[in-house]
């Protein structure tokens, strides 16, 4: 769709009171001083269309008297005649007062004025309007094509979401058409690559949490194995002594049985000698069952107790952040507030008529001198006003910059209170093993209060009292011998013990290989996530090269730069436009600059097929303009009091 300026009339809108610009459907060139209305023109098409001036901002159309205030009882009107795909529509618009006289004044006050809208002389609502503007491509797009500068006074982001619009490539046909990337395919397994990369990096997460408690388990492990072993000494030498041991006793019981003749004392001591070894024995067999019944609930409160200390690092973080962001955001908050205030106090200097008279003579100053005055009163203010808008952008107090930072500090606050749930619930379960393990070891009890060791200290009072009441004719040698009885059997048990324990430490050695391969196996995991993590990253790299290729292609001057790898490595979004590798916004000269608005405007015209009429200001600060499809109205300064058309 091609849509030209046929003609436009201005009828008291802003500094004109009737101009009318004729263009017949051609590219067009308006030349005067500044100040004679050249972009008052521009101001005035995007008004008709969107009540808006060329910078896209709410325009107030209304002339102003020499005093800054509102002419009254003028009605600004706009009516174009445009040539859409050959045929003529006529479009107007009309800003009226509205006046009304209450009950009981006299004069009347002015009330809210009202827009009046025309298609081909016929009235329509304001509805009706912009569902017109809609068949023709929407405001936004008409806005973006219609103003050459307008897209480079777009947000980044919005800007760059149009130029990805532009390319049709997917993530699947660079996969397929890169071999090094084939295997990418399998690794998504159906998801996008965002989905992927967040899966992934959880899984690294986990992981290395993982990775990291397992030296601890180890080394408590082990700890527990060196103590066992260095307690009980060689297998071989043990079990060695065990049989020998057994082969001693039974044939110093025989030499008792021999010596003491049926003395009443040796049997008595023997019962004595024999409860003492089963209480020794089941002592052993309580403390061993009490280590096998709590190791697993130890472990678990071990790698809870790591698992919490990273969290409670990690919040910490967070809330360090929080609070520089909350100060840096209060920070700017008030400078936007302080520099809000000076744009109105600016915003409300008027011209002091006072300057327009000598002050040495008292006399009238010649209407040139006037008028150069009141040029220079307005381009201080336009400075000012600049000035401070750029200060404003300069300490990034815009908007757009409080609202980012404070969807940051939103975000923030989502992520500390899931780390802080997190945490909490970490702490809660490390709480109850606590608890279990504290039940387990309540619940084993002490040996003292078993019912083994009460049967056998009960059988132990009745042997002693057996002994004490039978006589002591035992002789010399009965003694001696059942000494010596008992002292092997002591040493019995003793190395029994130690076997027992020998076997624990084995079942603690298998503990341990295990934690070894499955810190084996993790690692061998963590690399596959790595290499995984390593292609998306690759894929992304050649994806930004290709897309920039596929983009840049489109325009003849304009170069974008959209991704911005940064030092480690890390890819941000970015969205801008350089000349010969200049910068649009840092460096790039005003007659460069426009012929890259050109180039921009031209390529989205072609893309989406709408061809709009635009208005080039500052025309005479470029050579050579670069030629576009859609017409094109040049506004250049010149000498000239009057606007002067050339079609």
């Amino acid at each position: 769709m091609k849509i030209l300026i046929d003609e436009i009339s201005y009828k008291n809108f802003k500094g004109f009171k009737d101009f009318t610009l004729t263009l017949n459907g051609q590219n067009g060139a308006v030349s005067g001083r500044n100040g004679a209305g050249k972009t008052s023109l521009a101001d005035g098409l995007q008004w008709l269309l969107f009540g808006k001036n060329a910078q896209g901002m709410k325009l107030n159309p209304k002339p102003l008297n020499s005093d800054n205030n509102e002419k009254l009882g003028l009605n600004p009107t706009v009516e174009a005649q445009l040539i859409i795909n050959g045929k003529v529509v006529t479009l107007a618009r009309i800003q009226e007062e509205k006046w009304s006289t209450k009950r009981g004044e006299l004069e009347a006050t002015r009330a809210s004025d009202t827009t009046k809208y025309f298609v081909d002389g016929v009235p329509v609502k304001e509805k009706e309007w912009k569902e017109f503007l809609e068949k023709l491509g929407g405001e936004a797009l008409l806005q973006m094509l219609s103003n050459s500068s307008f897209f480079m006074m777009m947000d980044w982001k919005k800007r760059r979401e149009v130029l990805m619009s532009l390319t049709g490539l997917t993530d699947e046909e660079i996969i397929q058409a890169d071999p090094e990337l084939k295997e990418l395919s399998t690794i998504l397994d159906g998801h996008t690559i965002d989905e992927m990369k967040k899966i992934l990096a959880a899984k690294k997460k986990e992981i290395k949490l993982e990775i990291e408690g397992i030296p601890a388990r180890i080394q408590e492990n082990s700890d527990t194995l060196e103590k066992i072993l260095s307690n009980a000494g060689n297998k071989e030498e043990l079990e060695l002594g065990v049989t020998l041991l057994n082969q001693s006793i039974n044939e110093l019981q025989e030499k008792v049985a021999i010596a003491k003749n049926g003395d009443g004392t040796l049997d008595a001591k023997q019962e004595i000698a024999n409860l003492k070894l089963k209480l020794s024995e089941e002592e052993r067999k309580f403390s061993s069952g009490l280590l096998l019944a709590t190791q697993g609930l130890q472990e678990d409160a071990n790698q809870l107790a790591t698992k919490l200390r990273t969290l409670q690092n990690e919040e910490n973080d967070l809330t360090y952040k929080k609070s520089s962001l909350e100060r840096s955001l209060a920070d700017r908050l008030n400078y936007r507030k302080q520099m809000i205030a000076e744009y109105k106090q600016i915003s409300s200097l008027t011209f002091d008529d006072h300057a327009t008279t000598c002050p040495t003579c008292g006399q009238d100053l010649p209407e040139n001198q006037v008028a150069q005055l009141i040029e220079k009163f307005n381009v201080d203010k336009s400075n000012k006003l600049e000035s401070n808008k750029k200060s404003v952008e300069n300490r990034k107090a815009t908007q757009e910059s409080i609202n980012a930072d404070k969807q940051a500090l939103n975000d923030l606050n989502i992520a500390l209170l899931a780390k802080q749930n997190e945490t909490k619930t970490v702490e809660l379960r490390l709480s109850e093993i606590n608890q279990s393990l504290a039940e387990e070891k309540s619940n084993q009890g002490k040996f003292e209060e078993t019912k083994a060791y009460r049967k056998i200290m009960d059988a132990l009072v009745l042997a002693n009292d057996k002994y004490e009441n039978t006589g002591r004719d035992s002789s010399q040698l009965v003694t001696e011998l059942q000494t010596e009885l008992n002292a092997k059997r002591d040493q019995l048990a003793l190395n029994q013990s130690k076997l027992q324990e020998l076997k624990l430490a084995n079942d603690i050695q298998n503990r341990i290989n295990e934690l070894a391969k499955r810190d084996e196996s993790l690692k061998e995991e963590n690399q596959k996530v790595e290499r995984s993590l390593w292609l998306i990253d690759e894929f992304t790299r050649k994806k930004i090269s290709k897309i920039e290729q596929s983009i840049n292609d489109k325009f003849q001057q304009v170069k974008w730069k959209l991704f911005d790898v940064q030092k480690n490595g890390a890819i941000a979004e970015m969205c801008e436009a350089t000349f010969n590798g200049v910068e649009y916004s840092a460096g790039l000269n005003n007659g460069s600059r426009i012929n890259c608005d050109l180039d921009i405007v031209n390529t989205l015209s072609e893309h989406f097929d709408i061809f709009v009429p635009v208005f080039v200001d500052n025309a005479e600060s470029v050579n050579e303009l670069l030629p576009i499809e859609s017409q094109m109205i040049e506004l250049r300064v010149t000498e000239d009091e009057k606007l002067e058309v050339e079609a």
